[in-house]
């Protein structure tokens, strides 16, 4: 008994499987020019992450790791905040999303590289 898996039919224009054909088999040959699709478009959208996490990680001097360590155990950091930014817990909601967001987009890379 063979396992097969789950699969999406995807038709490609009968030009291009006409061009790709004498480079192998086809199916090989599009799953590879997904997979380095999908690899390019991970990247970018981890750069435009990485890009919006920068301002929060500039303005309080941390990585939102170490930032959430210091809001959620240390009152004083917490007061400080507060007198010097009286938004920081909006900031800090939108930097929590960014991170579970670019956490995810990680995953899927790694998902992807173990295809």
């Amino acid at each position: 008994m063979r396992e097969t898996e789950n699969m999406t039919t995807v038709t490609i224009n009968s030009k291009y499987a006409d061009i790709l054909a004498p480079l192998g088999d086809v199916q090989q040959v599009v799953d590879e020019a997904v997979r380095r699709y999908a690899v390019e478009k991970l990247g970018e959208r981890l750069a435009e992450l990485r890009r919006a996490l920068r301002p929060f990680e500039e303005q309080y001097g941390c990585p939102y790791e170490v930032f959430y360590a210091r809001v959620t155990t240390d009152e004083d950091f917490v007061a400080g905040l507060r007198a010097v930014n009286p938004t920081w817990e909006r900031d800090f909601h939108t930097w929590e999303f960014y991170v579970e967001e670019l956490r995810e987009w990680l995953n899927r890379l790694e998902q992807l590289s173990m295809l």
